[in-house]
Formats: structure tokens, sequence, C-alpha cells
């Protein structure tokens, strides 16, 4: 495969309404262990994307073993059954209608039996695009093609990085969705870190700080498309209570800052009732 990592920019969002979910959710929830995360998600109105690390040795493809990216991850688990994922994550969550996660292009991630097929064949074909000369006026549209497949792959288990350590995890109980942004050259940053800097957190953060400060490759929300706001005890309650209201933070009128502080939970409260 070629150099070109940048993703082809799509056509414009298109307005798709599903039939409401009957044993999924019907919000994408996203979870931080910092209450300051959340105040600046709210202040924004927006999610900036993060470098993360990747475990792809599950393709079995030629030299490469793990891959970087810039994502926005999200779970697809009714409330009943968060507290596992919120354990792992953090007790501070946001929670966004799942038509506004699917009209912004945020996709569930394919989730790979290395022992299948369709893992085989992905393996053979991305090695061939890799380790080939090809002449053919469409490989970077073949390659485009398999790299967009790769962005939204992950094994059903495996190892995972985070705070320092790796740890096994059964990733399909995650229900992950996916959105990684559409940079282009124009940019100046690269989609994928280069395989040298592969395990280095500094490296990470340094690509995370670049691209958060490139606001256009942000995901947008308004506030309606809120569903639930979570914290974690009384006390965070009442600290985003007081962000929230204060003035010239969200630049919105009363009535939405009350919307929004109606939509507060507390996770040491609701977890005592799952």
């Amino acid at each position: 495969m070629n150099d070109k990592v940048t993703l082809e920019v799509r056509d414009a969002k298109e307005e798709v309404e599903i039939p409401e979910a009957k044993q999924s959710a019907n919000v994408l929830f996203k979870f931080m262990n910092k209450i300051d995360y959340l105040k600046e998600i709210l202040s924004n109105r927006a999610i900036a994307p993060r470098y993360y690390e990747e475990s792809i040795e599950y393709l079995e493809i030629d030299k490469l073993k793990k891959i970087v990216f810039p994502m926005i991850c999200f779970c697809d688990i009714n409330v009943s059954r968060l507290s596992e994922h919120v354990g792992y994550y953090g007790q501070f969550g946001i929670g966004l209608n799942k038509n506004w996660g699917i009209r912004n292009g945020i996709q569930c991630i394919n989730y790979i039996n290395s022992n299948s097929a369709i893992r085989k064949d992905f393996t053979h074909i991305f090695n061939k695009a890799m380790n080939e000369e090809n002449l053919d006026s469409n490989i970077d549209e073949y390659n485009n093609f398999l790299l967009s497949n790769l962005l939204f792959m992950k094994p059903i288990a495996g190892q995972m990085l985070r705070n320092g350590k790796y740890d096994n995890k059964n990733f399909t109980d995650e229900k992950e969705w996916r959105y990684v942004p559409q940079i282009t050259e124009e940019d100046k940053i690269q989609l994928i870190i280069p395989p040298i800097y592969s395990g280095n957190p500094i490296v990470y953060n340094t690509y995370s700080e670049a691209i958060k400060k490139l606001k256009h490759l942000w995901l947008n929300f308004k506030y309606d498309d809120i569903e639930y706001i979570m914290v974690s005890n009384k006390n965070d309650r009442k600290e985003l209570i007081d962000f929230l209201i204060k003035d010239n933070i969200l630049n919105c009128s009363d009535t939405e800052k009350y919307e929004l502080i109606s939509k507060i939970i507390v996770y040491n409260v609701i977890n005592k009732d799952w």
C-alpha cells in the first residue's frame, strides 16, 4: 500500500432516521474520568478527537502490529447495563441521541473473528496492496477503501492500552461506535502516526494536542442532541450546575441551561437501582 493515509471526504450529511431500538440503546454514550473534560465538551458543544493505539496483530498484516489514529469512541449500551463500562472508563459522561450520531457518520465497529473468512480475505488483500507495485489508475481508491475498513475493525477480544498498561478486554461487550475525522492534506497532520513512534504515549499526546487545534475536525452537537449528562456524585452535580449557570460560559439562553441541568444524572445514586 502506498503512503497515502488521508480519507477521501464524503458527501454532505444525509438525514437518516432509524426506528427506536428495542434491545440496544437509543443513545451513544461517551465516558471520561474527569469532570473538567465534561465541562470542556459542554462549553465547546463539540468533542475533539484524540489519537489512540489499536492492536491489529489479529489481522496478521505483514510488519504491522499496531496502528495509532484519531477517533472518538462511544458505547451503545442501555443505561441499566452501564455499570461495568462506567467503572472502567469513568463516571462522567454525555449521552447523545443515536440519530445525531448516524447523521454525523459515527459508525458501529465491525468485530472480527480472527479465524473467519472475512479476516483472512482482508489480510490477503491488505498484504497484497502493501507489498506489490500496482499501476492500476484506481489504486488510491482501493487503498482508501482498505484503510477505511481497517479504522473501523476490532477483534472480538484482545489487549487495550489504558493508563500506561495493557488490559485484556472482551471488546464486543463495549458495543463501540466510532468517529474518525476526515483529515486532508490541507490539515498538515497525519491520519496514521508513523509506526516508528508506536508505543510512545508522549507522541500520541502531542498529536492529540495538535488535532485539538483543528476545530473543523471536531464532532459538533447541539444541546438538544444531549439526552443524558452523567456525573459521579452529588457534589459533582452541584459543581456542574454552578458551571452551567455561570454567565458567559455556554453562550445560550437560561431555558437551555435549565434543560441541560434537567438531563444530569448522578452515577452513585442511579447505580443503586441498576
